[in-house]
């Protein structure tokens, strides 16, 4: 039977608890993606909507579903959130992410009626029978995942997207975008250079530049995820699935950047960061975007699922389904459990207030002209002609970069291109604190503070230049020591 526009609203207002309809007892294709250390503030513009310009996808998404801006983890790690996630209750004992120490989740409820594809990465949550081959992870084992194939993994899953004559669930957690921090918006890869290998965990942490590089590379890492959300709508509208899917897509817990310290784990000031997670709802049928600026949790999203699905989770939950009468009783306030047990209230007046300062930050650092390559100091030299400020003599200063090899041999569309300059500077005057401007076929694409780290003698010098920069064939890359004025000063060796 050939749906009509109208029966298509009429399903949507029966999901959303507005009015009956038979139509809505069809189960729908379930299509749950969850990303990883995802904070929601990475996506938003300086209005406070998602950024179409640099996250188109999600822009798309949001335009055709319901977006939460003010959703919430309850918990900041991943094994935990997970289980909070397919159980409905917030889990902040340590238990191992397994069918075997929950039974009772949302593969096990849905597999009673649904078909199962599923890609978990860190959790083996859906039972063997119901997802053969799946395996518990170690700590060891995630690392591998993280390191490589997650594209591969993501693709393979993909596959399995297609029309069903039962309904079926179709899970993916995606490792993105947590670190490590290798992928463009485009989905090529670059690495860190050969003196990086000095720099350490705490000095990611402490070193200001690098914690500002740190949220540029996750940033651009989103663009990524952008690109593979793009992907699965995109197979999703080509099979004839998209209209009569519900989808979800979430995160399983934040991440703070920006400032010093720790970033995942939670304290009082960064906790806005980590329980803020993007959340998008997308009912069967609808074709209008919504934006809900109620506070809703991670554990609200299996009743959400089992309301839509119409089935039965089987036991208690403390979440509620996002839509119908069972929302009203969603606190207002977010909790956010720590690993050790330690609980953060924040009200509504709390969490807008933080989530504002997340966003000014970010628009201070990323709001320029250059967007996520404007970072650095000395901005105002950034896209300029080498040849348009004045030179200064060269201090003594010499710069040992990075393969520069790679530079010689540029392919356009090359999945690996070299955007990343690296290096550490030697001579006299190297010890001292330096800008740096770095110019590629005699423009300046970055700027950038050379900084020292304890664990070695030269200050170091490193900073990601856009792929648009880059020319086939041979490329000339030059390195300026900024003096006041500003005038540039060559530095030798490149």
């Amino acid at each position: 039977m050939k749906r009509t526009a109208a029966t298509a609203a009429a399903v949507a207002l029966c999901i959303l608890g507005m009015v009956p309809s038979s139509a809505a007892a069809r189960r729908p294709p379930v299509v749950l993606v969850v990303f990883d250390a995802f904070p929601s503030v990475t996506l938003l513009d300086a209005h406070g909507r998602i950024d179409g310009a640099r996250f188109p996808t999600f822009a798309r998404l949001a335009a055709g579903s319901t977006w939460f801006p003010y959703s919430t983890t309850t918990v900041d790690e991943t094994g935990r959130a997970f289980r909070s996630l397919v159980t409905g209750r917030t889990q902040w004992h340590f238990a191992k992410p397994t069918y075997d120490e929950h039974p009772k989740n949302l593969f096990t409820a849905l597999g009673r009626k649904y078909r199962i594809e599923a890609g978990e990465e860190a959790t083996s949550l859906c039972p063997p029978r119901l997802c053969p081959g799946v395996q518990p992870q170690t700590g060891e084992s995630i690392v591998r995942l993280l390191e490589g194939g997650r594209p591969e993994r993501f693709a393979s899953w993909l596959e399995r997207v297609g029309p069903s004559r039962r309904p079926t669930f179709y899970f993916k957690h995606l490792m993105l975008p947590h670190p490590p921090w290798i992928y463009l918006p485009s989905g090529h890869v670059y690495w860190d250079g050969p003196s990086e290998n000095v720099v350490t965990r705490d000095d990611w942490y402490s070193v200001p530049w690098l914690i500002q590089q740190k949220y540029q590379r996750e940033l651009l890492q989103v663009g990524y995820a952008d690109l593979l959300i793009g992907q699965l709508l995109d197979r999703l509208r080509a099979n004839g699935m998209y209209d009569r899917s519900l989808i979800v897509v979430t995160a399983d817990h934040g991440e703070s950047f920006g400032h010093p310290g720790e970033t995942r784990a939670v304290n009082r000031s960064n906790v806005g960061d980590i329980a803020l997670t993007p959340l998008f709802v997308k009912l069967p049928f609808q074709r209008r975007g919504r934006v809900d600026r109620r506070h809703v949790r991670i554990i609200d999203i299996a009743p959400t699922i089992a309301r839509i699905a119409r089935v039965h989770l089987g036991w208690k939950v403390a979440g509620r389904s996002v839509f119908g009468p069972a929302a009203r009783k969603i606190p207002h306030s977010s909790v956010l459990v720590g690993r050790g047990g330690q609980r953060i209230r924040l009200t509504p007046k709390s969490l807008r207030k933080r989530a504002a300062a997340s966003l000014r930050l970010k628009l201070g650092l990323f709001g320029g002209p250059r967007g996520l390559f404007g970072i650095g100091p000395h901005r105002e030299l950034q896209g300029t002609a080498v040849a348009a400020w004045p030179k200064a003599p060269n201090g003594g200063v010499r710069a040992e970069l990075d393969s520069p090899g790679r530079f010689q041999s540029v392919q356009l569309g090359s999945t690996e291109p070299p955007v990343k300059v690296t290096g550490r500077l030697t001579g006299p005057g190297s010890e001292a604190p330096l800008d740096i401007a770095i110019a590629v076929n005699g423009t300046i694409e970055a700027t950038a503070p050379a900084f020292g780290v304890s664990r070695s003698p030269n200050r170091l010098f490193s900073a990601l230049i856009p792929e648009g920069a880059l020319r086939e064939g041979a490329n000339t890359v030059q390195l300026f020591a900024i003096q006041s004025g500003p005038a540039l000063s060559p530095i030798g060796g490149t």
